[in-house]
């Protein structure tokens, strides 16, 4: 682990530089989110969290929050970028590798709530799920709650799930609302179990984005809406081929059969032909990995496929890729077989160990921290990296079915 990472301190935000990027975040929110606050605002010391809906979420927190300075917590490959390490110090993000015990960065926010008295940010959702509605979160957040011993708040984020989804290109314009309520009081943090204390966040923390859609008549009039969707939604639900569409504009086809969907400005699906495949494209998330379950509930289900190995490298502003070989999911969990630093080895993870291979989409997924250092795969076919994502959320899912 870095020296960079290997101290329990944790500064508070610098004032000044907060009190500018509150100012910038301000504008930019009010003019491309619209952005309305509703509901309290947190005190510290307290835990803060929130639905993860898009890689702009912390910008509408800190929003919701100002002026009262928040140390969030990031991942720590981002502190690997030469650009960026030095600011995200002095702000005060807090380091975390993701989907690992990090006792660390546990140090870090205990720090924070203790000695500054100050208040942290978690997403306990670890990713940006990108289904337009509440993904899973880890007990292991409740408890944390409970030996944190102070007051937690949850702030859902509604909007950011249309105009800022996962897949596309460009930011587009669009209305966000973000309502913070009070989930725990300190004095219950010991005395709620973690069942009770998940059903505080789970409840409080719920959406799906084309509800919020349909009760705020929200309308996004770009002409570039579903470029970049085939990074996330790779299977036709007409053919059922795989990695086969294209987008253009606000077009999704399918180059194998030619099925046709168009986002309209409701940020809803109108299709060519007579039937209507999916209104939103929860409903296609939801199908795609539902149609990934019934593959998998075969005892001999196998995906394999040729990847690069990275690795995080302080000072490289991202991956560097340092070996090569076959990765292979199945029920007997996930097998690395290639190169690492011009070696040959063998890297075995258990599949109840991989809650979730995180991903970019289009262009690798990454799993735990371990070996001493982040993995990080690019498959052959960028596309795939969806498959795997989803196929890592499947196998955690039909593993809780057997428990």
């Amino acid at each position: 682990m870095s020296e960079k990472h290997d101290n329990t301190f944790q500064r508070r935000p610098n004032g000044f530089l907060y009190f500018l990027a509150g100012i910038y975040f301000f504008v930019y929110c009010k003019i491309k989110c619209h952005l309305k606050v509703r509901g309290v605002k947190p005190k510290g010391p307290a835990v803060i969290i929130s639905n993860h809906a898009s890689n702009e979420d912390y910008k509408v927190v800190a929003v919701s929050a100002y002026p009262r300075r928040i140390n969030f917590l990031g991942t720590y490959h981002w502190f690997t970028f030469k650009k960026f390490a030095f600011w995200l110090k002095v702000i005060g993000v807090i380091p975390k590798y993701q989907f690992a015990t990090d006792l660390q960065s546990f140090r870090k926010m205990q720090y924070v709530l203790k000695e500054n008295r100050g208040m942290i940010f978690i997403a306990p959702e670890g990713t940006i799920f990108a289904n337009g509605k509440l993904g899973f979160i880890s007990p292991s957040i409740a408890k944390m709650i409970r030996m944190f011993r102070v007051p937690v708040y949850a702030c859902r984020i509604e909007g950011t799930g249309l105009g800022m989804a996962k897949w596309s290109k460009r930011l587009h314009k669009t209305h966000v609302t973000v309502t913070t309520e009070l989930i725990v009081k300190e004095e219950e943090c010991g005395k709620l179990s973690v069942s009770e204390i998940m059903e505080r966040i789970n409840s409080s923390l719920s959406y799906n984005e084309f509800e919020y859609q349909s009760l705020n008549d929200i309308r996004i009039k770009d002409k570039d809406l579903a470029e970049g969707f085939e990074t996330m939604f790779y299977k036709c639900p007409c053919c059922n081929s795989e990695f086969k569409l294209k987008t253009y504009g606000n077009t999704v086809e399918c180059t194998e059969c030619g099925t046709k969907a168009h986002i309209g400005v409701d940020f809803r699906f109108k299709w060519d032909g007579e039937k209507q495949y999916f209104d939103n494209y929860i409903q296609w998330y939801d199908w795609q990995k539902d149609e990934l379950k019934k593959e998998m509930r075969d005892p001999s289900f196998v995906l394999e496929e040729e990847v690069e190995y990275g690795i995080d490298k302080d000072g490289v502003d991202n991956y560097i890729k340092v070996g090569k070989g076959t990765m292979t999911l199945s029920h007997n969990g996930w097998d690395y077989k290639g190169t690492f630093n011009d070696q040959y080895v063998e890297e075995h993870d258990d599949p109840a160990q991989v809650l979730l291979a995180t991903l970019k989409t289009g262009l690798h997924f990454e799993l735990p921290y371990r070996f001493d250092h982040c993995r990080v795969f690019f498959p052959k076919n960028g596309l795939t990296s969806m498959k795997w994502h989803l196929a890592s959320r499947v196998m955690s899912e039909l593993l809780a079915e057997k428990d």
